[in-house]
């Protein structure tokens, strides 16, 4: 089933300049969206209302039958395609002319082939990949099928580039501006990660403890006062310690625990869950990574 949402293309002409025009897609109304652009003060179109005191005007829009592609082909008419890190605040000045053959651009083309579905290690490792991007101004243009490969990126001034994402993951930011730059401390801090830990005593043979420590491997050492007897036999690191806490209880059976957290199982099959973690772990985060795609087909602006 293909998830994307018809839509609309529509040019905003100004008063203030007969050649300024901003150039748009949405899955709503048009003059919703010619509202919206008059009364948000903090985008570009707004502003262009603030500082003049005049409003936009809706001078036409078309039905389209997938707006991005719409857009893309619309922009890949005009001059403006021969610049690579052209801004994405689509306001420009320009001809009618030109906008007219990016219009008949926008209405030839139809829907954007439907994508082959990905393994779910590369969904999972978009997971990832996204996380470490919140609030940096860079969107993952591109699938990440390795940490060490290469993938494709965006930042908020228009600028793409193509590299290796653990050197994003770790803070490096747009090689162009700078955009989206943190150390390796700030991008951590950000992340929910723990050590899911199966620990055994050999006072209390034929049972185990399965304990989660927030924070990095590093941390387990100031976890002194969890183990008391026991030892670990297996640990893991974990991004989402709460799933992979449900999930490692669900591989070992969702076993009762009594006050002290003990499970009587025997240690190979708690070693073989704890073995299988990590592709339960793999399956869930892509899940819901795909679910998160198709909801943002949703709507354009």
């Amino acid at each position: 089933m293909n998830s994307i949402k018809p839509g609309y293309i529509y040019v905003l002409e100004h008063p203030s300049d007969p050649d300024l025009y901003k150039i748009g897609i949405t899955t709503r109304e048009p003059k919703k969206r010619l509202a919206e652009h008059n009364s948000d003060f903090t985008k570009a179109a707004g502003l262009e209302v603030k500082e003049t005191g005049q409003t936009w005007v809706l001078k036409e829009y078309h039905a389209v039958p997938d707006p991005y592609l719409a857009e893309s082909a619309f922009w890949a008419a005009t001059p403006f395609s021969l610049f690579p890190f052209r801004s994405r605040v689509e306001i420009k000045t320009m001809s009618w002319e030109t906008v007219q053959a990016g219009l008949s651009a926008a209405r030839k083309v139809g829907v954007r082939p439907k994508s082959k579905p990905q393994p779910d290690h590369v969904y999972a490792y978009n997971a990832w990949m996204k996380k470490r991007l919140i609030g940096r101004g860079i969107v993952l243009v591109s699938h990440v099928r390795s940490k060490y490969g290469k993938s494709n990126f965006r930042c908020s001034q228009g600028h793409e580039w193509r590299t290796v994402p653990n050197e994003v993951a770790e803070g490096k930011g747009c090689p162009h501006c700078g955009q989206g730059a943190r150390t390796p401390e700030e991008i951590r801090e950000n992340l929910d990660v723990g050590v899911l830990c199966l620990l055994v005593s050999p006072l209390k043979l034929g049972f185990i403890r399965v304990v989660t420590v927030r924070g990095e491997l590093e941390h387990l050492d100031d976890s002194d006062d969890i183990w008391n007897e026991w030892e670990i036999q297996r640990y893991r690191s974990v991004e989402e310690p709460e799933l992979a806490e449900t999930l490692i209880f669900g591989l070992l059976g969702n076993p009762t625990t009594d006050d002290d957290g003990l499970i009587e199982m025997d240690i190979d099959r708690a070693e073989r869950a704890f073995k299988e973690l990590h592709y339960s772990m793999v399956r869930q985060i892509a899940m819901a990574e795909k679910r998160h795609s198709e909801t943002m087909e949703g709507d354009p602006s």
